[in-house]
């Protein structure tokens, strides 16, 4: 895929997300200058705030089971913030939106520490996370990820 596909499909995916945290009655904005957060998600009556980054791919589908890969940065893992990141994990399917994973970068970080060791260490600067979705599963890092599968707990419907 063209790097300028990328940036078109990268900003749907981010547009995606930011459309349903609209509409479960949340205020959503995008800053204006990009350090690492994509939206920035208020609860308005009593002004918390989540951090969100998203990540955006196209799936590679095989039948039923599919799987799409998503690239983090390893410097933006590993750093904690207050308050901390929130990762959405879009996936594009047969032209719509499919599935959204949602972890926040800790667990994720976690995850990616379980599966890689802590004494390994990869020269490159990014993390490549594949999602292998089957039936109404996800998986990642050889670990189940379906609890965070399409899971906007954290963000209940407000009624205004």
């Amino acid at each position: 895929m063209s790097h300028k596909r990328n940036l078109y499909t990268g900003r749907a995916g981010q547009l995606a997300v930011m459309s349903e945290f609209l509409v479960r009655g949340y205020n959503a904005a995008i800053p204006e200058v990009d350090v690492g957060d994509d939206i920035f998600v208020v609860r308005d009556a009593d002004g918390n705030l989540w951090r969100i980054q998203v990540k955006t791919a196209n799936c590679n589908a095989s039948g039923r089971d599919y799987s799409a890969r998503f690239t983090v940065s390893l410097e933006q893992l590993e750093a904690p913030r207050t308050p901390d990141l929130t990762y959405v994990f879009a996936t594009r399917r047969r032209e719509r939106w499919d599935n959204f994973v949602l972890i926040t970068r800790q667990r994720l970080h976690d995850v990616y520490v379980k599966h890689r060791g802590r004494g390994s260490r990869k020269k490159s600067k990014n993390v490549t996370l594949t999602f292998a979705y089957r039936a109404a599963r996800a998986t990642c890092l050889s670990q189940d990820f379906t609890q965070y599968l399409n899971n906007w707990t954290d963000w209940p419907p407000i009624a205004h």
